[in-house]
């Protein structure tokens, strides 16, 4: 029962998180960032900042994975 309860709150966060997500491309103003002598292409500023969330996520989720590989031997 409990793996249906997780199951339907990962869905009803997705859906949500697609309807954010959607809601927030409306933001229609296109920005180029400069990295010291690299600059990247303009894309809507709501495509930036989802792109860090999601970079920022994933980053996160690594580093807690890889410290549990080398946490796991210290007990």
């Amino acid at each position: 029962m409990n793996w249906i309860k997780g199951l339907l709150f990962r869905l009803i966060l997705l859906v949500v998180f697609i309807a954010l997500f959607l809601l927030a491309t409306e933001n229609n103003l296109d920005v180029s960032l400069q990295l010291l002598s690299l600059r990247t292409p303009e894309f809507p500023l709501s495509w930036w900042l989802a792109g860090t969330l999601v970079l920022g996520i994933a980053l996160g989720r690594l580093w807690a994975l890889i410290g549990r590989w080398f946490g796991a031997g210290r007990s």
